[in-house]
């Protein structure tokens, strides 16, 4: 079964809560993480709430491949954007229940 746009979001927010955790990225991370990133950007019936929220997650991604910056993380960024997925994810399965 290939993967559609909710698990791809679904691996996303899974590596950054990984990362979140463990304080550390690693290269291949950041790479599958901008490799999500550009795949759903491309994806049309990604919501615009989540656009945002993926173009500055692949500018993390990114910023942090080149740089080197493997352990420069922001926390209270990477929740954000976990908690805007899921929140703009529930509300689009679910449009008639409160998360």
């Amino acid at each position: 079964m290939p993967m559609n746009y909710h698990h791809q979001l679904q691996l996303l927010i899974d590596i950054l809560k990984n990362q979140d955790n463990e304080h550390y990225g690693s290269r291949d991370e950041y790479a599958q993480i901008e490799r999500l990133a550009k795949s759903l950007l491309k994806n049309k019936e990604i919501q615009e709430e989540i656009r945002d929220l993926l173009m500055n997650i692949e500018q993390y991604s990114s910023r942090h491949q080149t740089t080197g910056q493997l352990e420069a993380l922001n926390s209270e960024e990477i929740q954000q954007w976990i908690q805007g997925i899921e929140t703009s994810e529930h509300s689009f399965l679910y449009p008639d229940r409160l998360m």
